[in-house]
């Protein structure tokens, strides 16, 4: 019973952090010798054996017409659907180039698997890709740390996926078009700085009490800290608390100016700011870093009224419409997945599904016409600046540095807008990623 009851609650921190913020996706960190500092790593997964020559030439998946590639992620589970965006997003990619010829002739074939919310299906899952597919693409799920020793086994099967797992991210054969790091860009607190010097010096959040959500927390901190910023309010949460009448009479009773919609879920802080809006506190500045980018967090919050004003900070295009005029990779993605899947509700995880397969692709195209598993290695590895053509902040995967540039926008009428200092198009690159190793190398967008 204890076991099962230690599985149980193992699962349910898991499962919570599914639905993070953006920026919730990483784990304890230490330092590996040969590896850059804020390469992430862990103790229950090997770095990673030396591919031989016969792994480099593997050309498993791959005919004289197509490629075969893998896509495995949480599909069915506690939350039907959890992932369904991530296959959905690089299929949709793949159909798009595919459309366009594919690569060098050859069009995209991806076989999505459901690990089922289960490690040990994810383990056997990509133990099979590595016999059948040219290279795993576009994955999302919270079980890849099972899978992390099957990849450093078979170190030349390329996995470019965005992974919530340090030790998987630390493999030199994944790539992930957006690296995990405990931190954040210093564009965005510096900014707020600069227009509320006296209000960040009153900050309150509420953080998700799961691993994920604790972890990134820290190293945000530490970076708001490092930009002058001052907490006078933190409570670790429940994913699934809804009462905040508590929170907000603390807040108003500490002077608490700032208020940080980060490291939780899109439904906890619009719980949060109904009430403080029922509770007549109206804090000088409210800010996040990606949760609440939503198409129902305005309504949930209580409506336009309730909501007018908050910023967004965030290493992502508008992907939702919002950026389709002025950035053409927005309006690609949103015409494909309405054609390819009519009707699904995109979210961030179809972003990293689509990302994902087109990182994969320019890997591709560079390996020429006779590719294989190393040659796309070696063309991975060469990769130091990728945006998905805008779509998301430019980060390196090669090095696996995070984005440094942040896209600014407010919500005006109860709709989500850029603003200054972000320009109609593009991003803010003026300040490094603050981690808790220190600023990181910036990444030219």
């Amino acid at each position: 019973m204890l076991q099962v009851f230690r599985l149980r609650r193992f699962r349910l921190r898991r499962f919570t952090a599914a639905v993070m913020a953006p920026c919730v996706m990483s784990g304890a960190f230490v330092l590996t010798q040969g590896a850059p500092a804020w390469a992430a790593t862990t103790s229950g997964c090997p770095h990673g054996a030396t591919p031989t020559s016969a792994q480099l030439n593997a050309t498993t998946g791959v005919t004289t017409k197509t490629i075969n590639v893998s896509n495995i992620s949480i599909i069915s589970g506690p939350v039907p659907g959890l992932f369904q965006g991530a296959p959905y997003g690089a299929e949709a990619y793949f159909a798009y180039l595919n459309s366009k010829g594919g690569v060098h002739g050859r069009t995209i074939v991806m076989d999505s698997q459901d690990d089922g919310f289960s490690g040990t299906q994810n383990q056997a899952d990509t133990a099979a890709a590595v016999t059948h597919s040219f290279a795993l693409v576009g994955s999302f799920s919270l079980f890849d740390n099972f899978s992390c020793k099957v990849l450093a086994d078979n170190p030349a099967m390329p996995d470019v996926s965005a992974t919530l797992d340090p030790g998987t991210n630390s493999l030199p054969n994944v790539f992930s078009p957006q690296p995990i790091d405990q931190g954040g860009s210093m564009a965005g607190y510096l900014h707020l700085k600069k227009l509320y010097p006296k209000a960040i010096g009153h900050t309150a959040s509420l953080v998700s009490n799961v691993e994920t959500a604790i972890a990134q927390w820290h190293g945000q901190e530490a970076a708001m800290k490092h930009a002058g910023w001052k907490f006078g309010y933190v409570r670790y949460i429940s994913p699934l608390e809804s009462n905040f009448t508590a929170d907000v009479l603390n807040m108003k009773k500490k002077g608490i100016e700032a208020v940080m919609l980060s490291a939780g879920t899109s439904g906890v802080y619009a719980a949060l700011v109904k009430e403080m809006n029922q509770q007549n506190f109206h804090p000088k500045v409210v800010v996040s870093n990606g949760p609440i980018y939503d198409n129902s967090f305005v309504k949930s919050a209580g409506g336009t009224k309730n909501t007018s004003g908050i910023w967004l900070i965030q290493a992502l295009s508008l992907y939702l419409g919002q950026d389709a005029k002025s950035t053409p990779s927005v309006k690609t993605f949103n015409t494909w997945m309405a054609k390819t899947h009519p009707g699904f509700k995109i979210d961030l995880f179809t972003v990293f599904g689509w990302a994902s397969a087109q990182l994969f692709a320019q890997a591709l195209q560079a390996s020429g016409d006779h590719p294989t598993r190393g040659k796309v290695l070696a063309a991975l590895k060469k990769i130091n600046s990728f945006s998905a053509s805008g779509l998301i902040a430019p980060a390196n995967p090669a090095k696996k540095i995070p984005p440094n540039c942040v896209l600014f926008a407010r919500i005006t009428n109860g709709h989500f807008g850029r603003v200054k200092p972000t320009p109609t198009k593009g991003w803010d690159c003026s300040q490094p990623y603050y981690s808790i190793h220190g600023a990181l190398p910036k990444v030219s967008p």
